[in-house]
């Protein structure tokens, strides 16, 4: 889990896997404070490797309450999330 912090309080991040056989395997749900977002849909997964560091990566396209997102997951368990269009 990941944590970010608010001027006001801290707010809890979260994003829950499926969890299947070989552990932890496709992104579900992404927790934002006291508020679930389900992923819709998983448009690709791709498995990278940083070539500065050596690190693996996973890197998921997915549909969250109609927008696109942008899931990273680190080989280290952290993660982060971005929205594409919005850029």
């Amino acid at each position: 889990m990941s944590r970010g912090k608010d001027d006001k309080e801290d707010i809890r991040f979260e994003l829950r896997f499926y969890s299947g056989y070989k552990g932890e395997e496709v992104p579900r749900a992404v927790v934002i404070g006291s508020r679930e977002f389900e992923i819709e849909k998983i448009e690709s997964r791709e498995r990278a490797l940083d070539r500065t560091t050596g690190e693996r990566y996973e890197v998921f396209q997915c549909r969250m309450s109609g927008e696109k997102v942008k899931i990273i997951r680190f080989a280290s368990g952290e993660w982060e999330i971005s929205f594409p269009d919005k850029a």
